[in-house]
């Protein structure tokens, strides 16, 4: 696609689906309700200026001047004196006025004060007849409206692009950023990062708004998450370009720049929305960092304790025992749980369960003996049914052990294998070279590293495939 890692290439039969949907669903929501939108706003502008703008309006200026919005009511009054000549320059007066929820509440409590009984018995008939149709606003109804806090609009509101530059800006974004994120880290790291980002970008929104009536919209501000976790993991490394021109990952900093520049101009946003967006980018890596640290480790780790039961069913004393370490674990006393794994371990090698107990409990000392040997018998579970436990465990291992010691040449070779028939042929590509680093002899390195070249070939990567065809050649 646009975007992708060097380690992971777009394959059409596993794409980026969260990312994709994403950009799809943005369309369907923007395509009809954003044509719904334009045609109601000019409704609900004419129906102002006919029943409700000549009474509001001279009262309206001492509100904003009391609400602290002095530089919003000179636009406004510069606007709504230019309308005298194009009456179409007063729809921004009107829609804006029309939504200023503190003003409305004002004017039922005080309204009689300065209005004839007549003209405030016309005000209110005209706002109970004028206020059921703003409602149908989908930046009032799905929007961070800054005077009616909902937390379910901390999500909503991404869903709501204020015109055709924020759309374009959010899907550029997702079809670059948010793809290559999907492919390097996963679906669950994107939308931790779309949604943590997105609810914190509104947060930065209502703090800075001030009095401002509009809501804030725009799927930018969680996608902005995204960039600032881009930037986060790839650092100074580089990113492909249309899976075949190589470009420094920084270098999309200035794309980022250029669509919240873009938004601003054409969109027109406020200084709230810049915070936001910018809220939100620096967000990003602590996003990240809270998925890798507590969702990460947890998805890998609770399917195995919700597994089958052990082979060895029958014997009582195991299960016990092993119900006593994951009793210790969720009390957090490791040093007891790894004596009671290690002796079950030593009792039942081939229980895959306590196995996969035992290396997660060795990781928390990643330096020792142990989680080298622990990791090493896991690599070499041949059953296919195991291939997505020995891959997470393996990417897990490369995060976690300083020496590696686990992976020897005899267990890196079925690494490869391994790797190559699950197609993640990056993964056994950087293998596959350290194997080769080291100048060993063994009878399955050569066609080891051939069905690697078959397959690299397949996903159009002929330099990759020919590097490792003449490396056994020589």
């Amino acid at each position: 696609m646009l975007l992708t890692p060097l380690d992971r290439p777009f394959e059409w039969k596993n794409p980026p689906r969260l990312a994709l949907g994403l950009c799809l669903l943005l369309l369907v929501i923007f395509l009809p309700w954003h044509m719904a939108d334009l045609r109601l706003e000019k409704e609900l502008a004419q129906q102002y200026r006919d029943t409700l703008m000549a009474t509001e309006w001279p009262l309206y200026e001492t509100h904003a001047l009391k609400t602290g919005q002095r530089a919003k009511l000179k636009k406004l009054q510069a606007e709504y004196a230019a309308g005298s000549e194009d009456p179409d320059r007063l729809d921004n007066v009107a829609l804006y006025v029309a939504m200023d929820d503190g003003f409305v509440q004002g004017m039922r409590q005080q309204g009689q004060d300065y209005l004839s009984p007549e003209k405030f018995a016309a005000w209110q008939e005209a706002r109970t007849a004028f206020d059921p149709q703003r409602s149908k606003l989908s930046g009032r109804a799905l929007g961070v409206d800054p005077q009616d806090f909902r937390p379910i609009t901390f999500i909503t509101f991404g869903l709501v692009q204020a015109d055709f530059m924020q759309l374009l800006a959010a899907l550029a974004l997702m079809l670059t950023i948010g793809i290559a994120m999907e492919l390097a880290l996963g679906s669950g790291a994107l939308l931790a990062g779309l949604l943590g980002g997105g609810a914190t970008g509104a947060v930065a929104f209502l703090v800075s708004n001030g009095s401002d009536v509009l809501p804030l919209t725009g799927a930018t501000v969680g996608v902005s998450a995204i960039a600032g976790m881009f930037f986060m993991h790839f650092k100074t490394g580089k990113v492909r370009v249309l899976q075949r021109y190589e470009i420094p990952a920084y270098s999309l900093g200035l794309l980022w720049v250029l669509l919240v520049a873009a938004e601003f101009l054409v969109s027109e946003l406020r200084a709230s929305e810049l915070i936001a967006r910018f809220a939100a980018l620096a967000s990003g890596p602590l996003w990240a960092f809270a998925y890798a640290k507590w969702f990460v480790n947890a998805a890998d780790f609770m399917p195995v304790i919700s597994s089958d039961e052990p082979e060895d069913e029958k014997d009582l004393a195991a299960r016990q025992q092993l119900h006593q370490a994951l009793d210790a674990v969720a009390r957090l006393e490791f040093t007891q749980a790894q004596k009671l794994l290690r002796e079950l371990y030593k009792q039942n090698p081939s229980n895959l369960r306590v196995l996969t107990q035992l290396y997660y409990v060795e990781k928390l000392t990643p330096a020792n003996a142990g989680y080298d040997a622990v990791a090493r018998r896991m690599f070499n579970f041949s059953a296919v049914e195991h291939d997505n436990l020995v891959l997470n465990t393996y990417r897990d291992y490369l995060r976690y052990s300083t020496s590696q010691a686990a992976l020897d040449l005899e267990t890196s070779l079925k690494l490869v294998n391994r790797l190559t028939r699950m197609r993640e042929v990056m993964e056994a590509d950087k293998l596959m070279r350290k194997v080769l680093d080291r100048k060993s002899a063994h009878p399955q390195i050569t066609k080891t590293a051939l069905a690697l070249a078959d397959a690299l070939e397949r996903l159009r990567e002929p330099a990759r495939a020919r590097f490792f065809r003449q490396a056994v050649a020589e």
